[in-house]
């Protein structure tokens, strides 16, 4: 081959290829028509045209939930009660032997009865212009009655039969379709059957950015949702959203003060003289043990006393009362599984709260079985908007974590801390008085240990630290042994008489990061890991390391009165 001109061949004779037997030439393309006769097989499908949906079709967001979970009746859409739990509120409570539905929001409580054509909102009857509706085993609940407590907008496309569900708070963009004659189809790929044509200018709604190269899950202007390419859109903003409700001139302001909290419970078996309470620096809330399930119809026990919320008032402390299960699981059982004595018990709780001028309440349930943990986080969820409508905080005290079936894992601490104010950590008795073995009543590395695993549910802001104001004594054998007989709490001030009045053997513990006291009286040991000033400072530093909302004493009168210009000198403000 020799080149004559830039840019030609000259192909000299001998160099011209032989003729080929007759057919060969169709070899080369066989594979090409193969692959040709593959991609139209590939592609097929999405030459055709899906349906979208027989019947009304729910749309939430971009999301095709499909047909037959909700209906229409007049001027009412219907939604199907577990189609609402799973895609738009989670937390729905249908109470299947009452036949009532209980909603909650962050402000508002909704009781919905299947016979009945009342509601009632935050325990108010509200008039239902539309009943709830069965369809066979189906309950449907109202839901443009409903769409202003979740902040939703609801809008019908008679054209396309689609229900279309966004919320207030859901991020969205709005996108112009840049093409012409795009395909909007069922899923990411040419493939796909497609579901609609559109045309340039057409606006749709999209969850995402679009990134280059991929396809895009968005809803049409009828309501229709399905992909498009990225390169046939061009991104214009914001998708117009429902404004959310305000109401928060509606409600009383919540009392709290500034952080780091520093409260007490107060014992109230009787209730104290209050003249003989001492000056208290640096606290802010008290929380007297008045209110406690007193059988298993809801009724409460109320030890609370007037003349106390004017102590506390004078002093310029907040009243966050304390309501307890009374510790008894058959009580706790009975009124959590029932929707109306839940009811039943918020209501004489609301009572109780504008009777007293409360400031807030202090749940304290304990020594229930965890089978009933989720009925508690919906009471909690109950009576949370009720006390944000009263301008009442809610805190929630709970164990640390464990597997013991009546202790801590009875509590959805991640549940509780999304409805409550404040979780309150009772981070003590990790010895309790009956033990196996002696050992400290809050050792610091087991203390730290229950914080990092709360805050892996519960934010910081929202955690108090509770810490206790008592020691407990062991009684070990007389032989020196390890078991323990018996034990007993005493308050700092009684243990400094019993250490001053008994020959010590005081040293370090490193495991549990405390000291130690041992002593013997009479032909007993005694041990005892002591709760002084050192372990209390450290366990305030911790509140500061962990930058939690506060800390909670248990309880009022077992302390030096010293103690409190602690709280002051070691916390951060």
């Amino acid at each position: 081959m020799v080149r004559s001109n830039p840019g030609s061949l000259e192909i000299r004779p001998a160099q011209l290829p032989r003729r080929k037997r007759a057919g060969t030439w169709l070899l080369p393309a066989v594979p090409l028509l193969a692959a040709a006769a593959a991609a139209l097989l590939y592609l097929a499908p999405g030459f055709f045209r899906a349906p979208w949906g027989e019947g009304t079709v729910l749309v939430v967001g971009n999301e095709k939930i499909g047909a037959g979970k909700v209906m229409l009746a007049g001027e009412e859409i219907y939604i199907d009660v577990e189609t609402l739990r799973l895609h738009i509120d989670p937390h729905l409570f249908w109470d299947e032997a009452e036949q009532t539905a209980v909603i909650t929001t962050a402000d508002r409580v909704i009781h919905m009865y299947s016979d009945k054509l009342t509601a009632e909102v935050n325990l108010r009857p509200v008039e239902l212009r539309f009943p709830l509706r069965s369809d066979g085993d189906r309950l449907f609940l109202p839901l443009l009655f409903l769409a202003d407590f979740y902040d939703l907008t609801v809008t019908y496309h008679p054209e396309t039969d689609t229900v279309a569900v966004d919320r207030a708070d859901a991020p969205a963009y709005l996108a112009r379709v840049a093409s012409r004659n795009v395909r909007l189809r069922e899923g990411p790929g040419l493939n796909c059957p497609y579901l609609a044509l559109l045309q340039e200018g057409d606006r749709v709604r999209v969850e995402e950015i679009p990134i280059a190269g991929r396809w895009v899950l968005v809803r049409t202007a009828a309501g229709m949702t399905g992909y498009l390419p990225q390169k046939s859109l061009l991104l214009e903003g914001s998708y117009p959203s429902p404004e959310k409700r305000l109401r928060e001139d509606e409600k009383p302001v919540k009392r709290i003060p500034p952080p780091p909290l520093v409260m007490t419970w107060e014992y109230t078996y009787p209730n104290p003289k209050v003249e003989t309470i001492p000056e208290m620096p640096s606290l802010q809330i008290v929380s007297p043990t008045w209110f406690h399930l007193l059988d298993e119809k809801g009724n409460i026990k109320n030890l609370a006393d007037p003349a106390y919320v004017n102590w506390a008032r004078q002093r310029g402390y907040l009243v966050w009362a304390l309501v307890s299960n009374s510790f008894d699981r058959e009580i706790t059982a009975a009124v959590l599984s029932s929707s109306a004595l839940r009811r039943k018990v918020i209501n004489q709780l609301l009572i109780y709260a504008r009777l007293y001028n409360l400031d807030g309440f202090n749940l304290d349930f304990e020594n229930f079985h965890y089978a009933y943990r989720d009925y508690y986080a919906q009471f909690v969820r109950e009576l949370a908007p009720l006390c944000a409508e009263e301008g009442l905080v809610l805190s929630v005290a709970v164990s640390m974590p464990s597997e013991e079936p009546y202790w801590g894992k009875s509590y959805d601490r991640k549940a509780l801390a999304e409805a409550a104010d404040y979780i309150v950590l009772m981070a003590y008795d990790e010895h309790w008085e009956n033990a196996p073995v002696p050992g400290p009543v809050a050792s610091l590395p087991w203390v730290e240990r229950g914080i990092r695993q709360l805050l892996q549910d519960v934010p910081a802001q929202k955690l108090i630290l509770g810490v206790p104001f008592y020691t407990r004594v062991w009684q070990l054998a007389s032989a020196g042994g390890d078991e323990s007989l018996s034990s007993r709490s005493y308050s700092m001030g009684r243990i400094d008489e019993i250490l001053a009045k008994n020959e010590v053997y005081i040293h370090w513990d490193e495991a549990a990061q405390q000291k130690v006291a041992e002593y013997k009286e009479g032909a007993d040991y005694h041990k005892l890991w002591l709760e002084d000033f050192d372990t209390m400072a450290r366990r305030l530093e911790l509140v500061n390391r962990f930058r939690l909302a506060g800390v909670a004493a248990w309880r009022r009168g077992l302390e030096k009165p010293e103690i409190w210009e602690l709280f002051e000198s070691v916390l951060a403000g």
